[in-house]
């Protein structure tokens, strides 16, 4: 036997397993969306964002091709 939820937990409990779901499916989905606005603004507002975007490599092993090489 099961006791009856009332009060407050009755006003957050939702009643239906279809209802849970769709509830967590809004949650999970506006989180996407609040972290894909997070990424496309967040070059616009920091400059760090953008210099760590664009930058360039300090040396190391090149994909280009040097003249010096032998064929």
């Amino acid at each position: 036997m099961t006791a009856p939820i009332g009060g407050l937990a009755a006003s957050i409990v939702p009643t239906s397993p279809t209802g849970a779901i769709a509830i967590v499916a809004s949650v999970m989905l506006t989180l996407t969306i609040a972290v894909f606005a997070f990424l496309a603004i967040a070059p616009l507002v920091s400059e760090t964002w953008t210099e760590q975007l664009n930058a360039t490599p300090n040396g190391g092993p090149s994909i280009e091709r040097t003249t010096d090489e032998a064929d």
